[in-house]
Order: C-alpha cells, then sequence, then structure tokens
C-alpha cells in the first residue's frame, strides 16, 4: 500500500515550501524517496503508452495518474537538492 504523500501535500507541490517544511522540523530528504517516486511512475508507463498510441482519452485517469505521479518525483527530487545545495554547496543529482 503505498504511503500517503504528506509532504507533497503540505506543500502545495512546491520543492521550496517542501525544503522549508523539512527545515523547521529538522528532517532530510533520503534519497531513496524520490528514487521509489521514480520507479512509482516508472511502472504507469505501459498504460500510459497504450493510451497515448490509442488516443485513447477515456483513459485521462491513467493519463492524470502519470502526471500526478511525475509532479510527485520532481518534487522530491528539487527538495533534495536544495538541502544538498545548503549543506554542500552544489549538487551531485
Amino acid at each position: 500500500m503505498p504511503r500517503k504523500a504528506a509532504l507533497y501535500e503540505a506543500a502545495g507541490g512546491s520543492p521550496l515550501e517542501g525544503y522549508f517544511l523539512l527545515r523547521a522540523e529538522g528532517k532530510n530528504v533520503p534519497r531513496s524517496w524520490f528514487q521509489r517516486a521514480a520507479v512509482a511512475r516508472r511502472t504507469r508507463h505501459g498504460p500510459v503508452a497504450e493510451a497515448l498510441r490509442q488516443g485513447n482519452w477515456s483513459k485521462l485517469v491513467t493519463l492524470r495518474d502519470w502526471e500526478q505521479a511525475y509532479l510527485k518525483e520532481r518534487f522530491y527530487y528539487g527538495v533534495r537538492v536544495l538541502l544538498e545545495l545548503e549543506r554542500n554547496g552544489m549538487s551531485d543529482l
């Protein structure tokens, strides 16, 4: 069962807001968070590709689901980069 994206929702999808929320709590975004988000998005590629090839817009829910997974992946990636910039002045991501 997928975990609820509490940080993503609390930050309204903004990596900068997510960064501020994490700093206020003294927490971190482990690399595994955005790696799991990427895997979750990639698992949707098959049904999305099929809907796009068929031009089947009745599967809009499938496409929106992929889009939401993509936005969450980018959110966690962005927060992680901001944390690395704060620590190291650069990011290896």
